[in-house]
């Protein structure tokens, strides 16, 4: 695979990090909303449960930004160290 290449799949990953990314926002907002209906239902137990829902899934929100970030720098910095950053004429 040539560096090019491996610069396309680099931004399929990064789209994909973006997907979850959004995915995982959907989860949390969702379990704050049933959090809230039990609290309003006085459902103790799910409220406790989906309350440790809320936490993981924002949790791992939290691990996705922060591998985009991460995968993102070091794509860019794969892109320059290769010169595939420069538009050809």
């Amino acid at each position: 695979m040539d560096n090019r290449e491996k610069l396309v799949k680099m931004d399929r990953a990064l789209m994909l990090l973006e997907d979850l990314k959004n995915s995982q926002i959907a989860m949390v907002e969702k379990a704050s909303q049933l959090q809230v209906d039990a609290m309003q239902f006085n459902f103790g137990e799910m409220e406790k449960n989906i309350g440790e829902l809320f936490t993981r899934y924002n949790e791992s929100l939290d691990m996705v930004n922060a591998e985009a970030e991460r995968f993102e720098l070091k794509r860019d910095e794969f892109e320059k160290k290769h010169g595939l950053n420069i538009v050809e004429e």
